[in-house]
């Protein structure tokens, strides 16, 4: 079937399945970073189209207020980091760095296993330490518009366990959806509003 039937107000109406596609690819776009905004309910579903919120975690990150880092636009998020992993380390397996500040504890001062790099390096390459591939991605405080932190009830990636799986980064993408509908594509307009009044 190369049709695809569904009902609007004035009865049924009925499109190509190709025409379709085309409409989902010139719209869909697989990561916040090529969207150029964060929204918490957005990165809540596996494919950017949940309308309503599903966890308690999206309402504290909505409620929530953030206010961004002064970074310079250089700087680099690096996840994954094992705690053995120290600064030097990481100053051998980034050499073109100029700066890296590796998170810590305030009180018992270990690792929380990511750090913020300033400088630049292939982003092509795969950066291991011991075995451990490590996780390279832009700040998202300094590229999108409306970033809340994981700490806020947003931010990117998690476990499914823990209740509060975040999609929209290049590690955990959003999936094609299956299918998009007018109030969808109404918030995605939305935030592509808001992200072009706030430039």
């Amino acid at each position: 079937m190369n049709e695809i039937i569904f009902t609007m107000d004035d009865g049924l109406c009925k499109i190509s399945k190709s025409k379709l596609e085309y409409q989902f690819q010139i719209m869909f776009r697989s990561t916040c970073f090529q969207w150029g905004f964060y929204d918490p309910q957005m990165s809540g579903s596996i494919d950017g189209t949940d309308l309503v919120p599903h966890d308690r975690a999206l309402v504290r990150a909505y409620q929530s207020k953030y206010k961004r880092p002064h970074r310079s636009p250089s700087t680099l998020f690096i996840g994954h980091i094992p705690p053995t992993c120290t600064e030097d380390d990481l100053a051998k397996i980034f050499p073109t760095a100029s700066q890296i500040e590796l998170i810590r504890d305030t009180v018992t001062r270990e690792s929380k296993g990511y750090a913020f790099l300033d400088g630049k390096i292939d982003r092509k390459k795969e950066y291991q330490f011991n075995g451990h591939i490590l996780l390279v991605e832009d700040v998202a405080s300094k590229k999108l518009v409306g970033w809340k932190p994981r700490r806020c009830g947003g931010g990117f990636g998690g476990r499914k366990e823990s209740g509060q799986l975040r999609f929209g980064g290049s590690q955990r993408p959003f999936k094609q959806p299956y299918h998009v509908n007018d109030q969808v594509k109404q918030r995605w307009k939305y935030l592509e509003k808001q992200r072009d009044e706030f430039k």
